[in-house]
């Protein structure tokens, strides 16, 4: 019988964001399986096993703990607990397809119409068309660095549903829009400090979860230097568009790095 509710899950995760201890993965240390340094491929997932550990709640994974988004869909497929895009709900853990190709990974999952099997984190609140989530691997300086992020319901492939304990958890229906205070909005300005860290835009913005003129300001820097309509609005394409500034930005440092390891050597 199900003992830890979405509430004990969602805060539990909250606990983990920005709390990296340093230097080698705490995930795949804790896993056991993989090398401790950073793993790029296996983070998101495993991160969610750690989560759950963390939250005395792994017993809740059909199948146990893996570090692959493909195994762990089958698995909550199986048990009855695997559901579309449209049914997301907190305390989902949430797989997203960023190529938006049906995948290949498993024929039911095919048969079902779902996409590829790309990244999980966990769903902490809902919105009419974002939802607003906690995971690793997901834009941190190291993989094990918790992250709160907004993503769009239309990058979901499948929702991981464990079978938690009744809660009163009510964190749904969250909008991204000027004179908003949620926590939907503190994740978007996550992504905003981020990209004032890296030099892409000049405003910055504070820490907190409230859309003021400075966060209207930064959003339509935001906008034009991913060359699309600034307005200010905080639709599907700005909030695609930073996730591609940030990663993009992240790999031209990464190339600069290497490049002038090469020319040392």
């Amino acid at each position: 019988m199900a003992t830890v509710t979405v509430d004990k899950i969602i805060s539990t995760a909250k606990s983990l964001v920005g709390k990296d201890s340093g230097k080698g993965c705490d995930i795949m240390k804790w896993y056991g399986t993989f090398n401790t340094t950073i793993n790029a491929v296996a983070c998101c997932c495993a991160g969610q096993m750690y989560l759950f550990h963390k939250a005395g709640a792994l017993d809740m994974i059909p199948g146990g703990k893996t570090a692959s988004c493909g195994i762990i869909a089958v698995n909550f497929l199986e048990a009855g607990q695997l559901y579309g895009p449209k049914e997301v709900k907190p305390g989902d853990l949430v797989i997203f397809s960023w190529s938006g190709q049906t995948t290949t990974y498993d024929s039911r999952l095919r048969t079902k119409g779902y996409k590829s099997l790309d990244h999980i984190e966990l769903c902490i609140a809902v919105g009419s068309s974002t939802i607003t989530t906690i995971g690793a691997n997901n834009g941190g300086t190291e993989c094990d660095d918790f992250r709160v992020r907004t993503r769009y319901k239309s990058n979901i492939s499948c929702c991981c549903r464990p079978k938690y304990a009744k809660t009163t958890n009510t964190e749904e229906e969250e909008m991204i829009k000027y004179g908003s205070h949620n926590t939907a909005t503190l994740a978007f300005k996550k992504q905003l400090i981020t990209l004032y860290n890296m030099g892409i835009i000049k405003t910055k913005v504070d820490n907190s979860n409230g859309f003021g003129t400075g966060t209207l300001k930064a959003v339509k820097e935001a906008q034009k230097a991913a060359k699309i309509t600034v307005n200010g609005v905080v639709d599907e394409k700005i909030i695609n568009a930073i996730y591609h500034l940030i990663n993009d930005g992240i790999r031209a440092k990464d190339s600069k790095i290497a490049n002038a390891k090469k020319a040392l050597s």
